[in-house]
Formats: structure tokens, sequence, C-alpha cells
């Protein structure tokens, strides 16, 4: 049995490692492309999001009015036309709004905002990953957490200086600084991950004892 969990823990900490070799490849092969390849890249992802964001507000609206109904329904309330036409004006009134409320939100260069915003989130999954990594090996603690930030903010330094090197591609200091925002938030949001499942299992323990 014992032989079972050493192996079981081996083959956990040797995948949380792959895992973050295979996420650095990630980041790598995206400093990579050249300035237009990496510009169609972020537009293509932003007309993806815009377009998801349409679709989400519909669905919401639809969504809405429908438990709307259905609640009405369970008090006894007969839907007749007329209520039914309230209801699709007020979901469509709330529609427009949601679209108003989403262009006063919408920075004014947001192709920028999700570059700047894709450097953020990168290395916010990097950290996690790493922090993961570092517990399946039995570091923890402090310790786990100074690694961790030592080997995200190093590979954030070795990123912008790869890019150097890339064709209309340039390094950054406050693309390092975003980077390693992200990459101690990631950190941070496994310590609290990791802290609300192990409470989670002491009230169960509790809760059967």
């Amino acid at each position: 049995m014992c032989e079972m969990n050493g192996k079981n823990k081996k083959l956990a900490r040797g995948w949380s490692w792959l895992l973050v070799l295979l996420w650095m490849a990630l980041i790598f092969y995206f400093s990579q492309q050249v300035q237009q390849q990496s510009w169609n890249l972020s537009y293509t992802v932003l007309g993806i999001s815009i377009q998801a964001i349409k679709i989400s507000q519909v669905i919401i609206m639809i969504g809405l009015a429908g438990f709307v109904i259905i609640k009405l329904k369970k008090r006894g309330v007969t839907i007749g036309i007329k209520e039914f036409t309230f209801i699709f004006i007020t979901a469509y009134l709330l529609y427009l709004l949601s679209i108003g409320v989403r262009q006063a939100l919408v920075p004014p260069d947001l192709h920028h905002f999700i570059r700047k915003n894709a450097h953020f989130f990168i290395y916010l999954i990097l950290g996690i990953l790493v922090k993961y990594a570092l517990n399946s090996s039995g570091i923890k603690g402090v310790k786990a957490i100074g690694i961790g930030l030592l080997i995200c903010v190093g590979y954030a330094f070795s990123d912008e200086a790869h890019q150097l090197l890339v064709p209309g591609r340039g390094g950054q200091l406050s693309d390092v600084v975003i980077d390693s925002w992200g990459a101690g938030l990631g950190i941070a949001l496994h310590i609290l991950a990791v802290k609300f499942f192990s409470l989670r299992e002491k009230n169960k323990l509790l809760e059967t004892n």
C-alpha cells in the first residue's frame, strides 16, 4: 500500500512538472511569433471574445425571461399575451442596457488591453502550475512561494529577452512587471484553494465523527 502511494506521488510529481514545461513551451511559442503573426492572433482572440460576449448577453436575457416565467407559473400566475409581451419587452430593454454598459466599460484601445491582460493571465496560470508542482515535490510554505516567484519572474525576464531576438518584437520591463503580478496572483490563488479544500476536508471529518 505504501509502495503504491509512493508511485502515485512520483507520478503526480512528474505530471505536475510536465504541465509546467508544456505551459512554458506555449509561452515560448507565442513569443517566437513575429509581430504580424502575434497581432493577427490577438485580433482573432479579440473578435472571438466580442462575439462570445454578444452571444452570452442574448443567452442571459433569454434565460432571465424563462426564469421569470417559470417562477410566475409556480406561483399560479397565468401567463397570457400581455404578461408574455411585458416580460419580453423588459428583457429586451435590459439587453439594450447591457449593450450600453458593455460599450461604456470597453477600454478605448481594446486590442492593447487584451494583449497586456493576456500577459497577466498566461503567467497567472504559470504561477498556479509552478506552485502545484512545488507542492507535489514536497516543497511548501514560504519556501514554495519564494521558489515559485523566482521561477516565474526568471522565466518572464528570459521571455522578454527572447522577444528582443524576434523580428518586429521587443522586450519591455513593464511586461515583466505585469507577468510577475500575474504569477504572484496565481501562487496566491493556489494557496487559497489548498486552504479551502483542506478546511472542507477537516469539516467533513468533524461531521462524520
